[in-house]
């Protein structure tokens, strides 16, 4: 078994990680959690895992700080981030740490056991390297330095004259069928086909992990355009192979690194490749990603803000032309809104799912504002699909199908919605305690984002608007019969801070607490 630590700062995903997730399956036993770098450094320290499962974005010393310590100190354990922030800026600074893989919040179980899976079984490939170095298996030392060189260890000791020629990193990743190890026949397979395809250029050929790379070189640059074509023809002829050998469809995607010209940069372009494998969630092929293409994406943040007021123009859009069932308009604007999410790829995967979930949770709600019939839909099993989907290209198909059922089917009358009334009653008797809109969504079995919508539909109010307010009403009683400091009384209904309940009570009431005692009191 292979050790793997887990770091978050997030208590409840941590602990979701530790214990729901079937590590034994992907040869891993986790030996500890911790909740920030600094904690993480000292258990590394402890026990050495092979493998860190981490967040970015974490109090004391955060994911990226964590990376960097650990390739300095610990260059053999293989790095692992867990981030909702997959913007291009953080992919940079991790890709120069020697990060592994990228696995984007909230992540799925069958995303966690493909990228695992594989890297126990570049941890397996290591060790048998090492051994057939120390006993001379044939084939052993170019193995051996073709992955020192992915790994940009020991890089100065090979002087073969193509690591003079400019180069370029190819990935091809494997989809479910390959989500455990190959076999060795499979691999065999691939790599002949490879090896026979590539024989003219000499490529270095490389099976790592789940993933083949190749060391594409030339003694002249490597544009895109010279590798594109011969990439699509390669990408043709393995599924096709893999169909006539073995009769089945295989998933696959193959990614470039950007053009290198020093042994040194090698790991780069590989690193750069095994990150632009995680936007094939945008390629409706999942086919060929170049890194350079994923520069666009950017951190502009005044183009972005700009992009999400189009979207949301969009989905309003796209709303109204199905409420009044005009089917050319429709097509328009699902066009227009499946454009305007992919919008060069500058919303996080995270923020094209919830605007997916937006418009089928809202769909229902405008209909009822407009006193207009709509069938009912299966808002659980909708939004189980739009975060399990493995692809844009699967959204959109799903969502173009999920519509014409929608204009389809015939109308039911919506029934009356109980969920409000239950949540109010909940606030009522619990106001003293902790009360969130996660929690209370939970509490009735229903997604956050569907819950605060009908709350705030059918009372006007945003939910924790609600839940402050009444709070308020509980300590203006106490305030007029209570001897107890205002401060006590903040923590009795449920504030907790006297600062944001001075605040929110003068919001309702238009004075401060203590203001509010002296005008009620003889």
């Amino acid at each position: 078994m292979y050790k793997v630590l887990i770091v978050d700062d997030e208590k409840n995903i941590r602990e979701r990680l530790v214990t729901s997730f079937p590590w034994n399956e992907t040869g891993f036993q986790v030996i500890g959690s911790a909740s920030d770098g600094q904690k993480a450094l000292e258990l590394i320290e402890q026990h050495v895992p092979h493998v860190v499962l981490t967040d970015i974005r974490m109090p004391e010393m955060n994911g990226l700080e964590l990376a960097k310590a650990i390739q300095e100190t610990y260059p053999h354990i293989k790095v692992l981030i867990l981030s909702a922030y997959d913007d291009f800026k953080y992919a940079q600074d991790a890709i120069r740490f020697g990060v592994k893989g990228y696995l984007l919040k909230p992540v799925m179980k069958d995303e966690i056991v493909d990228v695992m899976s594989g890297l126990a079984i570049e941890l397996k490939k290591d060790e048998e390297i090492e051994y057939g170095k120390k006993i001379g298996i044939p084939g052993a030392r170019e193995e051996s330095m073709l992955i020192d060189l992915v790994k940009g260890e020991n890089v100065n000791q090979y002087d073969e004259p193509w690591l003079r020629d400019y180069m370029r990193i190819i990935v091809c990743s494997f989809g479910k069928w390959f989500e455990k190890d190959l076999g060795l026949f499979i691999r065999s397979f691939i790599t002949e086909r490879t090896m026979v395809y590539w024989k003219e250029s000499h490529t270095p050929v490389l099976f790592y992990g789940n993933q083949l790379v190749l060391f594409a070189h030339d003694t002249r640059p490597i544009s895109k355009y010279d590798l594109k074509g011969r990439l699509e023809d390669y990408f043709e002829l393995l599924k096709a192979s893999i169909m006539s050998g073995f009769g089945k469809e295989c998933e696959l995607s193959i990614s470039v690194g950007n053009m290198i010209k020093e042994p040194d940069q090698i790991s780069t372009s590989f690193n750069q490749a095994v990150y632009a494998i995680s936007y094939r969630y945008f390629d409706d092929h999942h086919s060929i990603l170049f890194y350079q293409d994923l520069l666009v994406a950017g951190s502009d943040e005044h183009a972005k803000e700009q992009a999400n007021e189009h979207l949301n123009i969009i989905m309003d859009r796209l709303m109204q032309s199905v409420l009044s069932r005009q089917n050319n308009e429709i097509s328009s604007s699902l066009r227009d809104f499946f454009d305007a999410v992919e919008q060069g790829k500058r919303l996080k995967i995270e923020e094209i799912r919830i605007a997916f979930s937006e418009v089928i949770l809202s769909l229902p709600l405008k209909a009822k504002e407009k006193g207009l019939p709509m069938p009912s839909l299966d808002k659980k099993q909708a939004l189980e699909f739009i975060h399990a989907a493995h692809s844009l290209g699967d959204l959109k198909k799903w969502l173009k199908q999920t519509i014409e059922r929608i204009l389809d089917a015939p109308v039911e009358e919506s029934d009356k919605n109980r969920y409000v009334q239950l949540a109010k009653q909940h606030v009522h008797n619990r106001y003293s305690e902790k009360i969130t809109l996660e929690d209370m969504a939970g509490q009735l079995f229903i997604h956050p984002a569907y819950f605060s919508s009908i709350f705030k539909k059918e009372t006007g109010h945003n939910f924790i608007d609600y839940v402050n307010e009444v709070r308020v009403r509980k300590a203006v009683e106490l305030l007029k019969h209570n001897d107890c400091k205002i401060k006590d009384i903040s923590v009795m209904v449920g504030f907790p801070t006297h600062s944001y309940f001075n605040k929110i009570f003068k919001k309702v009431m238009g004075v401060k607490p203590l203001v509010f005692r002296s005008n009620h009191t003889c």
